[in-house]
């Protein structure tokens, strides 16, 4: 039982720095922070929930590159 215990320690580690990169990110995108965070902690559905956040982060950019680009200050 101690040997399955010490195996999940590396990819709860991995997760604790996945959601914490989540967390300040969602911060300076004035979305709700805690929500994304809590989501990707949870096991299993954490990685889909964090890769809706980054594809809503990716799209959310792209959308300010093409308002730069019409505007004309590109």
């Amino acid at each position: 039982m101690i040997e399955t215990m010490i195996q999940l320690i590396p990819i709860t580690l991995v997760g604790l720095v996945y959601a914490a990169i989540v967390f300040v990110v969602a911060r300076k995108r004035r979305i709700n922070p805690w929500g994304w965070t809590i989501g990707s902690l949870v096991p299993g559905i954490g990685l889909i929930v964090a890769g809706i956040f980054w594809i809503l982060t990716l799209l959310s950019v792209l959308d300010r590159l093409d308002k730069l680009e019409t505007s004309g200050q590109f």
